[in-house]
């Protein structure tokens, strides 16, 4: 049995999902019961707890042969990388005392990185504090969320604009779609090897205005890929919803992707999944309209 954190959400949804299809026994750690029906609907046992409590992880870990964690951000919290680190040092605690065997936690391209990454800085951290937690321990790194673009998808829609902080509109990096980022998590749990670090991006490179291009294709009308000015991102994410803080760290971490310091250390083992933008991109049209 495999304890799945996150499962209402992108990636935990993603690896339970795939566990299920394997055969195995799936229990999900959850703040709110209720927004796990579905997935208790399909077999899953439902257990209720704060991954930042050490207490009510331990019992959700008793008994598993192992876990896929993370560490949820937080964009209204006033010390953000201290959220990480108060998840880090719980989930250390927990897995300890339950003898946890095996472990994939969740963590960033850049994560080597000590300073300059903005939110990344308190997965660095959340590393630091895990290290050494479980015989067999992952960390999972992964690239730009495709599934980020997601934000952006209304205005898209309405305008035909697609914002990006990322540096030049047609500058490609590594991104990854969520889906992939679960099912390799499950691979690592249910495999024989144990990598103390995975490097995970998709199947190639894309940038902001392929981004543009696969809304355009799935929205049937044109996208353009616009970067706005520095000094407005800040504004700009707060507008969005985000707290000062957070909005202080993602024009940081964004500054670090435009530079080209935020990316791979290449200590890890490399893997590429296999949705490609557009099929990420596609699928939300496909969702929305349903």
């Amino acid at each position: 049995m495999f304890v799945i954190a996150g499962i209402t959400g992108q990636t935990g949804g993603a690896a339970a999902g795939a566990l299920l299809a394997a055969g195995h026994r799936v229990r999900a750690f959850v703040r709110d019961p209720s927004r796990a029906a579905a997935w208790a609907a399909r077999g899953v046992e439902v257990v209720a707890g704060d991954i930042a409590d050490a207490a009510s992880l331990e019992r959700a870990l008793a008994g598993a042969q192992g876990a896929y964690l993370l560490a949820p951000p937080q964009p209204a919290h006033p010390d953000p990388v201290g959220s990480y680190v108060a998840v880090a040092q719980a989930v250390r605690t927990a897995v300890q005392r339950a003898g946890l065997e095996r472990l994939v936690f969740l963590s960033s391209e850049g994560a080597h990185l000590p300073a300059g990454t903005g939110p990344i800085r308190g997965l660095h951290r959340a590393e630091e504090i895990l290290a050494g937690a479980a015989p067999r321990l992952t960390f999972l790194r992964a690239a730009y969320f495709q599934d980020n673009w997601r934000a952006v998808l209304d205005l898209a829609a309405a305008q035909g604009i697609l914002p990006t902080m990322l540096g030049s509109p047609e500058r490609k990096r590594a991104m990854v779609a969520t889906a992939d980022i679960g099912r390799v998590a499950a691979d690592l749990l249910t495999g024989g090897g144990a990598p103390a670090i995975v490097e995970l991006s998709g199947p190639q490179d894309y940038s902001a205005e392929d981004a543009a291009a696969a809304m355009s294709a799935a929205l049937g009308r044109p996208v353009k890929a616009v970067e706005p000015p520095r000094e407005a991102w800040t504004g700009i994410l707060r507008d969005a919803g985000v707290g000062a803080a957070f909005a202080d760290l993602l024009a940081e971490m964004y500054d670090g992707i435009a530079g080209g310091q935020i990316g791979f250390s290449g200590e890890g083992e490399a893997r590429r999944g296999a949705t490609t933008l557009g099929e990420t991109v596609a699928g939300w049209v496909r969702a929305k309209a349903a």
